[in-house]
């Protein structure tokens, strides 16, 4: 575990985490007050849980791809990585307790994010709120099954690529499947080329992760043949990430 505890510490010591962690208090209590919900205050709860998964999906995107890119970059720049193997640990382990080093520190904001969407804005009827409750945790569900493939190709792109590149490449294809095919699916609707809808199908569909719409309207949480078949879904482009990544990996200079 010393890759993995070098790792926290070094996101410790630049101390930008806690910087993230504060917005999260601060912008969720902030930001809903700052709309017109006098008109209707029913709407104040649902804009403090949209406002703090909307962060939470900035802050996965941003900060914590960053920070794999930059540990992945800087560890095999350093030789630390070929230190590390010349003591039996592996590429799959190296990737691993860097990964899980970011996600350490990266659960503070989830946690925040998590408690505000469920303390901070759960309904009042005892059944609207168990499925609140419910709903939440499937939604942390998806996000991670969506961010922490990234978050292995970001860690392992490190090693190849300077750490822009290597965060630019998970941080557009997170963008692309969370905004980018919604628009592709409009271009669909009003076209009938093969080529477009090839990219289509196999286009990563990360918006489906994204039951921020079920948090406004209060529409309930998933069903379980619905969930599992989102959750199986982003498993399966889990699968062919985390692969790609772990034959990226370079321990060597």
């Amino acid at each position: 575990m010393q890759l993995y505890l070098l790792s926290l510490n070094t996101i410790f010591s630049k101390k930008s985490i806690f910087v993230y962690a504060a917005m999260m208090l601060v912008l969720p209590l902030l930001l809903p007050h700052l709309t017109p919900w006098e008109e209707k205050p029913s709407l104040l709860q649902p804009d403090r849980a949209q406002t703090a998964w909307a962060f939470l999906w900035f802050s996965g995107l941003v900060w914590l791809l960053l920070q794999g890119a930059s540990l992945g970059n800087a560890h095999h720049r350093n030789g630390i990585l070929q230190y590390f193997k010349t003591t039996g640990l592996g590429r799959l382990k190296q990737m691993f307790q860097i990964a899980a080093g970011c996600l350490t520190a990266f659960a503070i904001v989830a946690i925040i994010a998590l408690s505000i969407s469920v303390f901070g804005a759960m309904p009042g009827d005892a059944y609207e709120a168990k499925h609140w409750v419910i709903l939440n945790f499937q939604y942390l569900v998806l996000f991670t099954l969506v961010t922490v493939p990234l978050l292995l190709l970001s860690v392992s792109l490190g090693t190849r690529f300077n750490s822009i590149i290597a965060y630019l490449i998970p941080f557009s294809i997170g963008v692309y499947g969370i905004v980018g095919i919604t628009y592709l699916d409009f271009f669909l609707a009003d076209s009938n080329i093969p080529a477009v809808d090839f990219i289509y199908s196999i286009s990563p569909h990360y918006h489906l992760a994204d039951l921020t719409e079920r948090l406004v309207f209060k529409m309930g949480s998933l069903s379980f043949p619905s969930f599992s078949s989102i959750s199986i879904y982003l498993i399966g482009i889990a699968l062919v990430l985390s692969s790609t990544s772990v034959l990226l990996y370079r321990e060597n200079k």
